[in-house]
């Protein structure tokens, strides 16, 4: 198919992206709205794969910060049509600048869209990298814990995630996660360290908390790595903590 687009006294047929691109090049990043408008929907059908998604994408509308929202909008309930992989998903946020058209491309590819993207636990880490503000919690209420803990099996993996976080948001997504299932992350001595080392000191203090006895001796199988990992992951009130917990634990017969 193909699309007639005019523009001042000149008019052309637009067959593929490619061409596209060329009458975006060809005219300046004022006319790029009045192109889009007169191909609406048929955008949709001319681009055929991520590359030429991700090919106007970075044409239209400059490289400086402006909407591109006329562009996401001509492909309708079918954004998912150009958007199929994690490289894709985090390309396409870098290349949206403003956070309301973060927020619109997470809202249109929905939940559904998002995690076809997903295979990997890199693949939302890289997303979260390129997310302003506020969408960061959206994309990952969008996607949803239960599906993002498909792809972590250590605290290394779920530390990928948090870093991108604000301490806040942090303590939000621990508690969605739950403490059961963020303990089940933690199998050895590297991962204890993980989560000392990434979290921050309130959400390490929780963590402490809700580690038991038999948790504390699979994690610091030896008294002392307690003064190493206490001096160099906490605070000295978490070290302190740590201590007595430990020390009290061990009263019941941890060893």
């Amino acid at each position: 198919m193909s699309c007639k687009i005019c523009y001042e006294d000149d008019c052309v047929e637009i067959e593929n992206a490619d061409e596209l691109f060329v009458a975006l090049d060809l005219t300046p990043p004022e006319a790029d709205g009045v192109i889009l408008s007169q191909m609406g929907d048929k955008v949709f059908q001319l681009i055929r794969n991520d590359s030429e998604f991700l090919l106007i994408l970075q044409k239209a509308f400059g490289t400086k910060g402006e909407s591109k929202q006329p562009y996401l909008r001509c492909f309708g309930n079918n954004l998912g049509h150009g958007v199929t992989t994690g490289k894709t998903l985090s390309k396409a946020l870098a290349l949206l600048a403003e956070e309301e058209d973060q927020a619109y491309f997470l809202q249109t590819l929905g939940t559904e869209g998002l995690r076809r993207c997903i295979t990997t636990v890199a693949d939302i880490a890289e997303a979260l990298e390129w997310l302003y503000g506020k969408e960061d919690e959206l994309f990952l209420d969008l996607i949803g814990w239960d599906f993002i803990m498909r792809f972590i099996h250590s605290m290394e993996t779920l530390g990928m995630v948090l870093k991108h976080l604000e301490k806040s948001e942090e303590a939000a997504a621990l508690g969605k996660i739950g403490w059961p299932q963020v303990l089940d992350c933690m199998q050895t001595p590297a991962d204890l360290t993980y989560a000392f080392s990434g979290l921050g000191q309130e959400n390490v203090h929780a963590l402490i908390e809700h580690l038991d006895a038999r948790k504390l001796r699979q994690l610091i199988p030896v008294r002392q790595e307690l003064s190493r990992i206490s001096q160099r992951y906490l605070s000295n009130a978490n070290a302190l903590y740590l201590k007595e917990r430990y020390d009290r634990l061990a009263e019941g017969g941890l060893s």
